[in-house]
């Protein structure tokens, strides 16, 4: 098995995560997350609006360095995957392309709105959950069994709906 390629079995995945964020909690006495990096760049952005002047940016700490660290992973495992490509606009039936492109402005402006509520919701990242849940925290754990409860709802949801659409389709 070549391991940059290969499947990893998510028992060795879980295995490292978790030695991953023991590691964190040691070297930075603090747990990984981007809860701390977002309220930093989200003072600056106030800042600069209030001022309504361009400030000096934030320091490049650890925190701050997290988020662009993660920009440029995901960028940089596409790009290696093969599967990067620049795209402008969703793939549409019948739609203008006017419309296209404002519906796939929208929806990423949509969802990483929705993405940085659920964070700000949790009080932290996913991550920084499984941070607080290696050190005993309870809510984390009550955090992290409502996540997996919903989730196994929807998955069967979509599933049986999936199922139900092929069914339909078949008649």
């Amino acid at each position: 098995m070549n391991i940059v390629t290969g499947k990893w079995s998510f028992y060795i995945n879980g295995a490292l995560i978790a030695l991953l964020i023991v590691f964190c909690l040691y070297l930075f006495d603090d747990s990984l997350g981007m809860g701390d990096g977002m309220v930093v760049v989200s003072e600056y952005c106030n800042t600069a609006v209030k001022d309504k002047a361009i400030n000096p940016p934030p320091a490049l700490d650890w925190q701050t360095g997290f988020l662009c660290g993660i920009f440029i992973g995901a960028l940089a495992a596409s790009i290696i995957s093969g599967k990067w490509k620049i795209r402008f606009m969703q793939d549409a039936e019948g739609d203008g392309i006017a419309i296209t492109i404002g519906k796939s402005i929208v929806f990423g402006l949509a969802g990483g709105f929705l993405v940085m509520l659920g964070l700000q919701l949790a009080g932290d990242t996913f991550f920084g959950q499984w941070a607080a849940a290696i050190q005993m925290s309870s809510g984390a754990w009550i955090f992290l069994i409502s996540s997996f409860g919903i989730s196994t709802m929807v998955a069967i949801l979509m599933e049986r709906r999936k199922e139900g659409a092929k069914a339909g389709g078949d008649k």
